[in-house]
């Protein structure tokens, strides 16, 4: 059968979903001879729904609901229209949320690890909305006015227009994203000059910094009198990228630069680092990895950022060396260990993959926080081969982080493992990994 065929016949086919997996995605099956996997956000487990089947993908149907038969007596009402789009798990009730989110790590680590575990502790969002600093908007037109918008989920050509920007964020960033569109909207701007607006926000300093991405050099507005941002940033996107890639700057006005009290250290970081976007739970988690490292004289950090974690453990060791492969990130990591006078810290740039296997085995903890496409293959090895004695891991990807344990548990025992909500109404999670090697691998 097509696949276009399929997808008409499964328009306004029933389906029971039973559970979620591990993308936080709720799983039913097709009824019939057909017994198809069907994937769904905006459906809960127990729920019984009439679906359109939106998307084929390695043989799992994705689909949205158009109608519920059977309602989750978990189920709340979204804050917002465009939930599906931004936060999925809108319409599933918080003490819920935290339960499936616990249930995930413990089905996927004790996959990899080949036991039952349990989490040793999930730490909660004290905020369901408003707890985000950073928020990334594309544009829409409509009706000759432009809007900001999102992205429709499995739709990446298609958007929705965003009624008052999104609740993930704050009030202020929302409206500092709106000033700008209020003048790009005077101006008569095209939407096809835009690329994307970035608007970030300080929780210590409640400062605002938006950045404006476009496509090409050069841009009507000259001046830009904005008073709800501190900071502000004109910039071209690199031509060859899909997403907003920081090329020429064309304009900056302010401080585009931010601070972040964390761990009882000031950190300031560009407008164009990463940052983790949970503050508030990026403190705890700070607090959480410090309780599990004793002083020893050496910890090696790899992915370093701005130097956050490994700056944050300075007292914890004679020597903290970092690697990082932004530029501007390793600028700002040197910075902040200038002015906090850490001078056992030492950043130095570069790839995590091209780190040394004598770096890897001199470090008694090694510290690890890479991007959601986790840890390169030669890293694995390279940390396999040199075998420090403790590896603490954050992830944002949970799914590639217990792959990865499953590889390493060759030489590593898991000794902790701890989840944060660093994304309320989204099915995501970070994870904190505790390794201890085996008393026979550190003698082999």
């Amino acid at each position: 059968m097509s696949s276009q065929a399929e997808r008409a016949q499964s328009v306004g086919r029933v389906v029971q979903f039973e559970h979620f997996d591990a993308t936080g995605m709720a799983v039913g099956t097709l009824p019939g001879r057909e017994g198809r996997t069907v994937l769904a956000y905006g459906v809960l487990p127990g729920e019984r729904a009439r679906v359109r089947v939106v998307r084929r993908r390695r043989g799992v149907l994705l689909a949205e609901p158009e109608e519920l038969l059977i309602v989750s007596p978990e189920r709340v009402p979204p804050r917002e229209a465009h939930y599906l789009s931004c936060s999925p798990w809108q319409v599933l009730a918080y003490p819920a949320q935290v339960t499936a989110k616990q249930h995930i790590l413990e089905e996927l680590f004790s996959r990899a690890v080949g036991r039952q575990i349990q989490v040793d502790a999930f730490h909660p969002s004290a905020h369901g909305f408003g707890y985000r600093n950073k928020l990334e908007f594309s544009f829409a037109a409509q009706e000759g006015t432009l809007r900001l918008a999102f992205f429709v989920r499995f739709g990446p050509s298609r958007k929705v227009a965003l009624e008052n920007g999104c609740a993930l964020g704050t009030e202020a960033m929302n409206a500092a994203a709106e000033e700008v569109m209020a003048l790009l909207n005077r101006a008569r701007v095209p939407v096809a000059m835009l690329k994307s607006l970035v608007v970030r926000q300080s929780r210590t300093s409640g400062d605002v910094v938006t950045v404006l991405f476009v496509r090409g050099e050069e841009f009507p507005l000259k001046e830009f009198p904005l008073t709800r941002s501190a900071g502000f940033v004109l910039a071209a996107s690199h031509p060859e990228s899909p997403a907003s890639v920081l090329g020429k700057i064309l304009h900056q006005q302010g401080c585009v630069e931010l601070e972040e009290d964390l761990a009882g250290l000031r950190i300031a970081y560009p407008f164009d680092a990463f940052f983790q976007n949970h503050v508030e739970l990026f403190a705890l988690a700070l607090d959480r990895i410090r309780s599990y490292v004793e002083p020893v004289e050496r910890i090696v950090e790899l992915y370093a950022g701005v130097g956050v974690i490994g700056l944050a453990l300075c007292d914890r060791a004679r020597s903290v060396l970092a690697v990082e492969s932004t530029a501007s990130a390793v600028l700002y990591a040197q910075r902040n260990a200038q002015r906090l006078a850490a001078r056992q810290y030492e950043i130095v740039p570069g790839t995590a993959e091209r780190v040394g296997v004598e770096l890897l085995r001199s470090a008694d903890v090694l510290l690890l926080d890479p991007p959601r496409t986790g840890l390169h293959p030669k890293l694995l090895n390279k940390i396999l081969d040199a075998r420090p004695p403790r590896i603490l891991y954050l992830s944002c990807n949970p799914i590639q982080q217990a792959r990865e344990l499953a590889l390493l548990r060759e030489v590593y025992e898991l000794v902790a493992l701890e989840g944060f909500d660093f994304y309320p109404q989204t099915p995501h999670i970070e994870a904190l990994l505790v390794l201890e090697r085996k008393a026979e691998a550190a003698a082999a």
